[in-house]
């Protein structure tokens, strides 16, 4: 029926507020929002980190020597009123001043916010728009949540409204399949786990609440779900434990219905996770403990989730047909973050586990004014959980971890070791590095030390035993080729 609407988008722009904890949380979740949303809608838009300014812009499509579009985001809730004028003002302003200091022209500039203009802001704001256009010959936007609700209900940003507003209740309706794109579900979860595959199998979906470890907890996007036959269900994913304040949090669960070998490996990695959470958990870049049980019919923890852009949302990997080297700027930066990953790592390390899963998705960076701030890993990944073939997430999986055989201590530490280089190296030069030979930093134009280089291949060798030891002896490289990169700039 024309006009008629399937299955359509319910925001509330206030989940922001609920998935952080905070409103400056909320701020920045939403600019991490608004930056996908773009993204999707015109592939290829990128955001600018701030260092230590953006340039007024958040988001932008173009080439900054030459023309823009400019999406800026402010999170103005429950309206756009009197007080909020100034700010729109001076980023308008912040924008068209770089603009003039670095050579380019910005063709249009469009405001993002969740809310609506009261009436004597919708009268300003008109007036304002004109003025500005008058004098500057941008075009001035604006998407607040009608536009931006009617952007969400598009096929290309099901994604978005997936990883952000998640329905309450009900299962969601998956986005139609990328062509040529087949989706891998993840297969860390240990001993005797199978992907639920049919109706029998049905699970929580994001925007319900449940019961982890006696909190209540609002679903964010759907968990991944794991069943032993009748015997037990082990789930994990990201949740807001229903407090005042609600707080962020990762999840581990397993629920068990009749005693089972595998349900007990499970509850004890869990047991394992909250002995350790409780004695490093909160330190240099782990995760904090909030709660946990072991009982005899469930065994959970709830780690807080830290609040940030990712690794991904920030240095890649982006799609292949998009893929390229990083500007030296870029790859300062990303160096940076892997030199103090690697220290974090050692940390976990040191306290006698290991990660094994480490993802771009799975390290939040720090909070971009603090020049000595270290990123954080979102969970302990599989610390205490069984090694088995094909454990962790595909992406960098290290060898060792596809088959049996390599069982020794120092594989879970090398394998730490190859993740983090691998996505170290792919981020960097926009290919994956090859099994066998990669292609070394410099062959990508990268002025570096042979240092970095040496290491850096020596880390995804196939064998782990030619791999260093331990994620700390990559510091050195990876300080040499930062302060070559930093120097060359000067």
């Amino acid at each position: 029926m024309p006009g008629s609407r399937r299955n359509p988008v319910v925001v509330n722009f206030r989940a922001h507020e609920l998935n952080t904890g905070s409103e400056e949380g909320a701020r920045s979740d939403f600019e991490v929002m608004i930056a996908q949303l773009v993204d999707a809608l015109h592939p290829g838009a990128r955001r600018i980190s701030p260092n230590p300014g953006d340039g007024g812009i958040d988001v932008f499509l173009g080439r900054l020597d030459d023309r823009i579009v400019v999406w800026q985001s402010k999170y103005f809730m429950p309206r756009v009123g009197r007080s909020h004028r100034r700010q729109i003002t001076e980023s308008f302003a912040s924008a068209q001043k770089n603009a003039r200091a670095f050579g380019y022209r910005i063709d249009k500039w469009i405001l993002c916010v969740p809310s609506s203009m009261d009436h004597p802001t919708t009268l300003w704001w008109d007036d304002w728009k004109s003025a500005q256009h008058a004098e500057t010959s941008t075009k001035i936007c604006i998407w607040d949540e009608t536009g931006l609700r009617s952007r969400l209900t598009r096929p290309e940003a099901a994604a978005v409204v997936a990883a952000f507003y998640p329905p309450r209740g009900g299962a969601p309706q998956p986005p139609a399949e990328a062509e040529g794109e087949i989706v891998v579900p993840s297969t860390d979860l240990g001993p005797g786990a199978s992907a639920p595959h049919g109706p029998a199998d049905q699970h929580p979906r994001g925007g319900e609440t449940i019961r982890i470890a006696g909190r209540t907890c609002l679903l964010q996007g759907d968990p991944q779900q794991w069943r032993g036959g009748d015997a037990w269900v082990l789930r994990t994913g990201a949740a807001t434990v229903m407090a005042t304040p609600p707080s962020p949090a990762r999840f581990r669960q397993v629920l068990i219905r009749r005693p089972d070998p595998d349900a007990d490996a499970h509850a004890e990695a869990i047991e394992t996770q909250l002995r350790l959470l409780d004695r490093v958990g909160g330190r240099r870049g782990l995760p904090r403990l909030l709660e946990g049980r072991v009982s005899s019919t469930e065994a959970a923890v709830l780690s807080a989730r830290p609040a940030g852009r990712t690794w991904r949302e920030v240095f890649g990997p982006v799609a292949p047909a998009r893929a390229r080297p990083l500007d030296r700027v870029t790859a300062v930066g990303l160096l940076t973050v892997a030199e103090r990953l690697a220290d974090v790592l050692a940390g976990l390390h040191d306290a006698g586990h290991t990660h094994r899963a480490l993802t771009p998705d799975g390290v939040v960076l720090p909070d971009p004014t603090d020049p000595r701030g270290t990123p954080a890993l979102r969970d302990l990944g599989l610390a205490g959980v069984r090694r088995r073939p094909g454990e962790g997430p595909a992406e960098y999986r290290a060898p060792e971890q596809e088959r049996l055989g390599f069982h020794g201590a120092e594989v879970g530490f090398r394998t730490d070791v190859h993740r983090l280089a691998a996505m170290t190296y792919h981020c960097l030069t926009g290919r994956p590095p090859a099994r066998g030979l990669p292609a070394p930093l410099r062959a990508f134009g990268f002025d570096v030390p042979a240092e970095l280089d040496e290491v850096l291949l020596a880390s995804v060798d196939p064998d782990p035993d030619r791999r260093p030891a331990r994620p700390g002896l990559l510091i050195p490289a990876l300080r040499a080729g930062i302060d070559r990169l930093a120097r060359a700039g000067h």
